[in-house]
């Protein structure tokens, strides 16, 4: 009997809240132009639709429970729930206009590294979390020189005489840097996973 009051009381405290999440933005910063990075802009708005529920929301007892079905909506979505607003224009303003959660994903990648952060902005457009992943270019520098080993056998034993030619300039052997699916799905988990959101 106390176990289903008890749940009763959990689902009547459970909070849900909606959250509007931009498509992902990409800031070029590299010099070099055989760099580039492009991705999904959506999947930020599919990984919260799914890790949203992670979120802790009071649970009018003085504790936090998890979410009860937090909404998700994107750039094509919101003007159903929320038509007053241009989201494409100025979507923090409209979050705090009509009081819900903001996510905003930026990459930027320059010559070095590519960054991902994922900003979690509350009703009163706040950070209140954020989130980031990299990947960062390898150089590995390979050495030129020429080597020359001559091995004779005599009275005396076996010898092994090394020459070191002219040295040249070492190969440069870059691997660039990627924008994985891992670093999305990594970046807005832990945007939501244990945040308390009121």
């Amino acid at each position: 009997m106390i176990a289903v009051a008890s749940l009763l009381m959990g689902l009547a405290f459970g909070g849900t809240f909606d959250v509007y999440v931009s498509p992902m933005k990409f800031v070029n910063r590299a010099t070099n132009e055989t760099i580039t990075i492009n991705h999904e802009s959506d999947a930020p708005l599919y990984y919260s639709s799914m890790y949203a529920a992670s979120a802790k929301m009071s649970n009018g007892r003085g504790g936090y429970e998890r979410a009860v079905k937090p909404r998700a909506f994107g750039e094509d979505t919101i003007k159903y729930a929320y038509p007053d607003c241009n989201y494409r224009r100025d979507p923090l303003d409209c979050s705090i206009q009509n009081g819900h959660y903001y996510v905003e994903t930026i990459v930027t990648f320059n010559d070095d590294q590519m960054i991902m952060r994922a900003i979690l902005y509350n009703k009163e457009g706040v950070i209140i979390h954020t989130a980031s992943r990299s990947d960062e270019m390898i150089i590995n520098w390979i050495k030129q020189q020429e080597v020359t080993v001559i091995e004779s056998e005599g009275k005396g034993g076996k010898q092994t005489l090394t020459h070191y030619g002219k040295e040249e300039l070492p190969l440069k052997w870059e691997i660039p840097y990627r924008l994985l699916q891992a670093h999305v799905q990594q970046a807005v988990m832990g945007l939501w996973v244990g945040i308390k959101v009121d």
